[in-house]
């Protein structure tokens, strides 16, 4: 069993003018085991000027995802963000393997845990038996060896449970936060 498998989901949004991140750790069930948030940053306008284009990412990982990290009870194993956010050449902190989760309409693998490397840093899993597989895509950084060690981790803890779900209740928590409920 998968109990050992702690997965970090992280997402940073921008609200108006602010940023705002949370970082939820769960347990290979998808149970929460910490959630912790950041309270809105609004940079100034000379900031903004300064940063120019590097503001939103130096934000989101070295200010947002550096703090909350700190704060976090406990390590991940695996740290999830949503795909978007390595397009844009996320890297994460470098403790773990970084990596993207999301569901695809292509036609089942053979069988459970095979894979379909289709560059150096994506791949399809066949995470469910008989289901689409996910499409999984590291950060720069993730060498292929912890690749390879990080996929045996997704499927333990695919068997337990919906792997692209909890970004949906980091999203949700934030959306929260930002209406002040």
């Amino acid at each position: 069993m998968a109990d050992g498998v702690k997965l970090a989901y992280f997402m940073a949004v921008k609200e108006g003018g602010s940023y705002l991140g949370g970082l939820l750790l769960t347990d290979a069930s998808g149970i929460p085991l910490d959630f912790r948030y950041t309270e809105p940053i609004t940079p100034t306008r000379l900031q903004a000027v300064l940063y120019g284009k590097a503001l939103e990412p130096h934000l989101k990982e070295e200010v947002i995802q550096k703090t909350l990290l700190k704060e976090l009870k406990g390590s991940p194993d695996l740290f999830i963000l949503p795909p978007g956010e390595l397009a844009g050449g996320w890297n994460g902190d470098g403790k773990c393997p970084v990596l993207a989760v999301q569901k695809t309409q292509e036609a089942p693998l053979a069988r459970l845990g095979e894979t379909h490397r289709s560059s150096p840093r994506e791949l399809l899993l066949q995470v469910t038996e008989g289901a689409a597989p996910l499409r999984v895509i590291f950060g720069g950084r993730v060498e292929l060896a912890a690749q390879e060690q990080a996929l045996p981790r997704l499927l333990e803890a695919g068997y337990h449970m919906d792997l692209t779900e909890p970004l949906e209740r980091v999203a949700a928590a934030l959306q929260t936060l930002v209406k002040g409920e």
